[in-house]
């Protein structure tokens, strides 16, 4: 079932026709940019009537033809080009659409996953946020407390101190997280990760508690858990535009790139920059400890980078800026093949320190990663449904984190 209407946008009075696929998660915020001045347009769209909030433009029900038609789906990506045509008798549904690109069968089971997640979330997910701003705080007795009243987690055998909390907490995250994520994601990325590194040492206590000691000087592993949290709490807040996103990873391809093919409609640039540094930073420090795990791993010695020249310890590798510290993670295969490209240092450069455009018609992203005069004003691109994907991934190696460092917590207590 299709919904739509007019929106004439306040600032130039062009006129866009909406057509928004309904779905099961709502509300949602949606993102249009007008192709008549530029500006993004901002609403949300629920089930209540009316369906449609635009705030600083006008929106009717009236049909009439305009020069601009935007299909809006809440829950799946937009292949523009089949989509959003002027010519009535032309437009597809975005699941119609997206069935090229997505099978039937993957987007039903994903479907089947967002229905159980819908009811969780509405239920749940209050109660997660206390728990979250309750281990924040470090306040260990009422999170444990919490997690057991909402969430029915046996905890007569824990004591409240960080260590047993941290357990409890990748308990908490695990159940909001099954329907976020794909079994080939866990098997192929987290678990294989976790396999290769703190898994491996299992048995070399007295070398895992030297290694925390060594990375509690320059890394509090009670501080990157709290930013961990506070990260998972702002993606699961936002969680309801991601799902365009979440459905492509249904196709089992983390690295494909889907350019201009398709967009998204809950999403602005400006939306997911600071989110994407966030998550950057993050994931760049703890990968001191992914280090330190696979070097002990490989050659029972944490600072013992094997081949990589470019590290002599540990603490020359978290010592190093995240550029570098990039490189060397593209030196190791198992390091490689987990982050892909979601450590991009140039894309994070050029939207955190250097220069970034936003074009909204297109959703194109130009990012300029260079300091030098002599390449200054040269670009890179990316789109902004790719950008979204990254982000999305990102949050996913932000739970695999919190879930390895409580392992690690746990051994060397």
């Amino acid at each position: 079932m299709t919904i739509g209407g007019i929106i004439e946008c306040s600032t130039c009075t062009h006129k866009i026709r909406v057509r928004h696929q309904i779905g099961i998660i709502h509300p949602v915020q949606i993102r249009i940019a007008c192709n008549g001045c530029g500006k993004i347009i901002k609403g949300t769209v629920d089930l209540k009537d009316p369906n449609f909030d635009f705030p600083f433009d006008k929106f009717s029900k009236n049909f009439e033809i305009t020069p601009q038609v935007v299909s809006i789906s809440t829950e799946l990506p937009i292949v523009i080009k089949s989509t959003n045509n002027e010519n009535e008798l032309l437009l597809l549904t975005p699941f119609l659409a997206i069935t090229d690109i997505i099978h039937y069968d993957k987007i039903t089971l994903f479907g089947k996953n967002l229905s159980l997640f819908k009811i969780l979330y509405d239920g749940k997910f209050k109660y997660l946020l206390t728990c979250f701003e309750l281990f924040e705080n470090k306040n260990w007795k009422y999170f444990l407390s919490e997690s057991n009243k909402h969430f029915n987690i046996q905890i007569k055998a824990l004591q409240e101190n960080f260590d047993d909390s941290c357990k409890v907490l990748v308990y908490l995250n695990s159940i909001f997280f099954q329907f976020l994520s794909t079994k080939t994601y866990d098997t192929d990325f987290k678990n294989k990760l976790q396999e290769e590194s703190i898994d491996a040492v299992v048995t070399k206590i007295a070398e895992l508690k030297s290694l925390r000691a060594d990375i509690e000087t320059y890394i509090n592993l009670e501080i990157e858990t709290i930013k961990g949290i506070k990260l998972i709490d702002k993606f699961l807040s936002n969680v309801n535009s991601f799902f365009p996103v979440i459905v492509l990873s249904y196709n089992d391809d983390f690295l494909k790139q889907y350019n201009d093919e398709i967009g998204i409609t809950t999403f602005e640039f400006l939306d997911l920059k600071e989110m994407y540094i966030e998550q950057f930073e993050f994931l760049s420090r703890i990968s001191s400890l992914y280090f330190g795990l696979i070097n002990l791993a490989e050659r029972n010695d944490f600072n013992d980078f094997g081949t990589i020249r470019d590290c002599n310890v540990l603490t020359d590798y978290f010592n190093k800026d995240n550029g570098v510290k990039k490189d060397i993670l593209k030196k190791h295969a198992i390091l490689n093949a987990y982050f892909l490209e979601t450590l991009n240092s140039q894309l994070r450069n050029g939207i955190g320190h250097l220069k970034t455009v936003y074009e909204p018609r297109t959703q194109l992203i130009k990012y300029y990663p260079y300091k030098d005069a002599a390449r200054m004003n040269v670009h890179k691109e990316i789109y902004l449904i790719d950008f979204t994907f990254q982000v999305y991934q990102q949050a996913l190696k932000i739970r695999d984190s919190l879930e390895l460092l409580a392992k690690f917590v746990d051994l060397t207590k």
